[in-house]
């Protein structure tokens, strides 16, 4: 394990990191070093110029927010789209400082199949555009990434001053992400997400959630990677007050894969009080690294009628929702449609104060924008979920 991407429950907030990868930009906090129009650069032709926003409602690939962009063709220019769309303005010095090492890349979605994309790469006597990638049109998240140390051709190609070479230069850095379509096309909107560089490995290498929701007597942990390399799985440690972390548990790990995989575990602890968790990740050769921790107090009867953000969310097609209620009450919980239709009704009882979570399984549901809603005591709290298959 190499970092655990921060996630936010009303319960506690929790974040795990692991040395390796840096993030030149999440989007978290703003557009970061991507916030020009996406023809800013005299080298963009055949597009309007747009200004990309903050988008944190269409899911993003990691965190709470993405970048949203905008290509617009443009009918007065009848060429194809060339767009270099900067970072940091295209200046070495307002960009990341990067290894000659490594891989490089980013998350992109789209439901728009006829896009290419590719990084243009800075350094003090070059300048590289990597070989384009066809970015795939199927409305979910993908990784495009190169490798920082693979001169010559194909990986990457002279661009102004370039020779082919990027392991030549100490300190590469971002000039632009480019992207590439025929004259006429339609107008589209990409979602830019997770810039970054890993100078071990691929982009990412592995990257999770992980966090922990009280329920009764039991703490619910929960944790999801992108990808694994050589994974034998985690260790489970505990730490009650002021005591001493101790192993209670092992989950096996999927070895080495791509896919995204979700774990849980649920401890039944029988004392009141405050509770660490950690995770130790082990490799198949015996090393290891530990996540941050996560805290959680067990029976602390919440103050405040809250509802959490679903959990994963995207998700597909199953998905986790957690509560608080400071006093008893009959609960609803339902799910509607945009159109307004419930199309599942998760909670409908009394139930006495505490935290409290759900499943829901929306196998039988279309994918798309689902609103949940809890009602309890006079109270209405709503958010939204959204459905990827």
């Amino acid at each position: 394990m190499k970092r655990l991407l921060p996630f936010f429950l009303v319960l506690f907030f929790a974040s795990a990191s692991f040395a390796q990868i840096t993030v030149l930009d999440d989007f978290e906090a703003g557009a970061g070093h991507f916030n020009l129009q996406t023809n800013y650069s005299g080298s963009t032709v055949g597009v309007i110029g747009t200004i990309p926003t903050i988008d944190s409602t269409s899911g993003a690939y990691m965190g709470q927010k993405c970048l949203k962009i905008i290509l617009m063709d443009d009918p007065a220019v009848p060429t194809n789209w060339a767009v270099r769309f900067l970072s940091g303005g295209g200046a070495s010095g307002s960009n990341v400082d990067m290894g000659p090492n490594g891989w490089t890349g980013y998350w992109l979605k789209t439901d728009k199949a006829f896009l290419r994309t590719a990084p243009a790469i800075d350094a003090p006597s070059t300048a590289e555009i990597g070989d384009t990638m066809n970015v795939i049109g199927d409305g979910q998240w993908h990784v495009y990434q190169w490798n920082l140390g693979q001169d010559g051709q194909p990986m990457w190609h002279g661009w102004v001053t370039g020779n082919d070479t990027i392991s030549d230069d100490p300190t590469p850095t971002y000039d632009a992400i480019w992207f590439f379509a025929p004259d006429g096309s339609d107008s589209t909107v990409l979602y830019l997400d997770y810039v970054a560089w890993n100078p071990s490995g691929y982009v990412p290498v592995e990257l999770a959630t992980f966090d922990a929701v009280v329920d009764g007597n039991n703490v619910d942990l929960r944790w999801a990677t992108a990808t694994e390399t050589n994974n034998r799985g985690f260790e489970v440690e505990r730490q009650f007050e002021n005591g001493s972390f101790s192993k209670i548990a092992f989950v096996d790990g999927k070895g080495t894969t791509t896919d995204l995989n979700s774990y849980t575990y649920t401890d039944k602890v029988n004392q009141l009080g405050a509770y660490s968790y950690r995770l130790k990740q082990v490799d198949f050769d015996g090393t290891f690294e530990y996540s941050n921790i996560v805290q959680v107090n067990v029976n602390a009867i919440p103050g405040e009628y809250t509802l959490a953000q679903n959990y994963p969310n995207p998700f597909n097609p199953t998905t986790s929702l957690t509560y608080n209620i400071p006093e008893n009450g009959n609960v609803s919980l339902s799910v509607f449609n945009l159109l307004g239709e419930k199309v599942a009704q998760l909670v409908n009882t009394m139930q006495t104060a505490g935290t409290h979570t759900v499943n829901f399984n929306a196998s039988s549901l279309a994918s798309g924008t689902y609103i949940y809603t809890l009602n309890v005591n006079g109270n209405n709290i709503t958010k939204k979920m959204v459905l990827m298959k």
